[in-house]
């Protein structure tokens, strides 16, 4: 075991996806709160026992050193209490059965080429426009991407830009703002950077429609995180009902099989794509998995937040 603040920050909230944030009362306590699911009664404080305004140091003059070891000092008392208090919930989580995106949404999705049959699925799309689409790329380190996945409640598009520019459909979509598009974008935000859309000066602006980011929105309803959740991470908190612990592949040649093809052809050391039919089956599937669950995240989200408002203005009277 290391330092209780290190344990509670990396071998458990960024673990599991859980928020946390370390202050001070008015009393000069420190305390840190620690949010492990949606529910309301999901958020708890740990408050150490100490004031750290204690006589030991009152009327010192410190330096910069003394005050960031004091502060260590703290962090490591109140850490240690949360630590102790949330062993029943770190045991339900170890007791989880670990498994991937693709073992809890098994089920094949229906997947649509952007160009069959003459764009047939983008007439479809328009005619009946969706509240909100998931969108994911594959090859994000240029613009535009290699792939470009959307995913609606039905079924999901899969568009290879050619001649590197973006569809009229993307950009459209892109610039539609009453659809609302969803991401699951680590802190580069390189999906929407390869899909050449502007970052705002205020990111957390990503958590509220017309563009979502669930690691931003995530950060707004359980606190910040110094490492990004990740989408895996952001399903096991989002449908808890699932009761499963979602991690990354084990098989590190498995997921290099997956994305490597598309990192080559970003680099050029692989022949672009001529269109969606020069993916196997498989490799459509894997592409629309990313996109499909990144929406059904946040409709799962959308639907508990509303039911914690509706719990807090009865409570509320």
């Amino acid at each position: 075991m290391g330092a209780p603040t290190q344990d509670l920050q990396q071998k458990v909230c960024h673990k599991y996806g859980w928020g946390y944030h370390y202050d001070k009362d008015s009393n000069g306590h420190w305390f840190v709160e620690v949010v492990v699911g949606m529910n309301i009664d999901n958020k708890y404080r740990f408050t150490s026992p100490h004031n750290s305004s204690n006589q030991a140091t009152k009327g010192k003059v410190l330096t910069t050193k003394q005050k960031e070891q004091n502060v260590k000092v703290e962090k490591d008392i109140v850490s240690a209490v949360a630590l102790e208090s949330l062993a029943p919930h770190i045991a339900r989580e170890e007791a989880k059965k670990c498994c991937q995106l693709s073992d809890v949404f098994p089920n094949p999705i229906q997947i649509y080429d952007s160009t069959g049959n003459n764009g047939a699925i983008w007439d479809h799309f328009w005619n009946n426009p969706p509240q909100v689409v998931g969108i994911d790329t594959e090859g994000n380190q240029s613009s535009p991407p290699v792939l470009v996945q959307i995913s609606t409640p039905a079924y999901t598009i899969l568009e290879a830009p050619t001649n590197k520019t973006l569809s009229p459909n993307i950009s459209r979509l892109i610039h539609d703002y009453n659809i609302t598009k969803v991401f699951c974008d680590n802190f580069s935000h390189a999906d929407k950077i390869a899909l050449g859309m502007d970052l705002p000066s205020n990111l957390s602006n990503f958590a509220k429609p017309p563009i979502i980011d669930l690691e931003v929105l995530f950060a707004h309803l359980f606190g910040s995180s110094k490492v990004a959740r990740g989408l895996s991470k952001i399903i096991s908190m989002a449908i808890p009902e699932l009761n499963v612990r979602i991690v990354k592949p084990r098989n590190t040649n498995q997921r290099f099989k997956n994305i490597g093809r598309f990192a080559l052809i970003e680099q050029g050391k692989a022949r672009p794509l001529r269109g969606v039919y020069d993916l196997s089956e498989r490799e459509q599937q894997y592409c629309a998995l990313d996109s499909w669950c990144t929406l059904q995240a946040y409709l799962k989200i959308k639907e508990k937040a509303m039911t914690i408002m509706e719990e807090e203005e009865k409570e509320g009277g």
